[in-house]
């Protein structure tokens, strides 16, 4: 069968391309109206103009119900991600700046909540614990974390398992099947995946994206959201849930895990914690 032709993406670094992409992504690469609701539920008793911290600028989380008077500032690495998906620019009591997550420019213990959306993927475990410890050093000590992981399943799958059930259509979104092939190619977490090798494995396996498409009912849009990974050399980590615990709890005392029900959801639980 002969292969499609391939997008042609604009040259940029791979997050200044996915930015441009926001629209097409769905759960679980952002976050569903359950997530939101547990995130609400989780900021709802902070009492009157508590200071939130964004770690990203997920336009969920910016637009969602705070309590009254909240104070966002979301920090974000990527000038493309806040010029392109930032929601609430010009709004009252929200702010989006450039910055990085390692050292933020924030005085410590002066967030009331540290809020964030798969804030943990990389570099596991020695960068993974310094942003952890910079989320500590800015929350208050009767703050908290809350945030949505990614976690590997504790069996590992093989990429030729994810291919089969894809091909079985056992799969439902072309995004769960990018998060099952990312998992699978990943060996361990320290070692992590290339974005580019999630791109090559699908082009290695699929002759015709777009009939594959078409077959399984999925927007054909969609396949800019993995090439945008083409030639991508940053890596992505997905520790297991007990090695993620295992790292929170030496900076946080974990309050409460949260299991949605969407699909991979035993793969996107959110965690509450304090700081210790």
């Amino acid at each position: 069968m002969k292969r499609a032709p391939r997008a042609t993406l604009p040259k940029a670094p791979h997050w200044e391309r996915y930015a441009l992409d926001w629209d097409l992504l769905g759960p679980p690469l952002r976050p569903s109206p359950e997530d939101v609701a547990i995130y609400e539920h989780a900021v709802a008793g902070l009492g009157r103009r508590p200071q939130a911290l964004l770690l990203g600028v997920t336009p969920e989380i910016a637009a969602m119900h705070w309590p009254p008077g909240t104070r966002v500032v979301a920090i974000d690495r990527s000038a493309a991600m806040i010029a392109h998906v930032w929601p609430a620019r010009g709004r009252e009591h929200g702010a989006a700046v450039r910055g990085d997550w390692l050292n933020l420019p924030l005085a410590a213990a002066s967030q009331d909540i540290v809020i964030g959306d798969s804030p943990l993927h990389q570099g596991y475990p020695h960068e993974q614990r310094a942003a952890l410890a910079s989320f500590r050093r800015v929350l208050s000590p009767e703050g908290l974390f809350v945030a949505r992981y990614f976690c590997a399943p504790d069996r590992p799958e093989t990429p030729a398992e994810v291919f089969a059930d894809l091909l079985a259509g056992r799969i439902g979104s072309f995004h769960a099947f990018k998060w099952r092939l990312a998992m699978a190619l990943q060996r361990t977490a320290g070692e992590g995946v290339a974005w580019g090798a999630i791109w090559e494995a699908w082009h290695a396996e699929v002759r015709d994206p777009e009939a594959l498409m078409r077959a399984l009912g999925w927007p054909a849009a969609q396949l800019r959201t993995i090439d945008v990974y083409r030639g991508a050399t940053a890596r992505i980590s997905f520790p297991t849930y007990a090695e993620a615990q295992a790292l929170l709890g030496e900076a946080f005392a974990p309050l409460q895990k949260i299991v949605p029900r969407y699909e991979l959801g035993e793969r996107c639980p959110i965690v509450i914690a304090r700081p210790r």
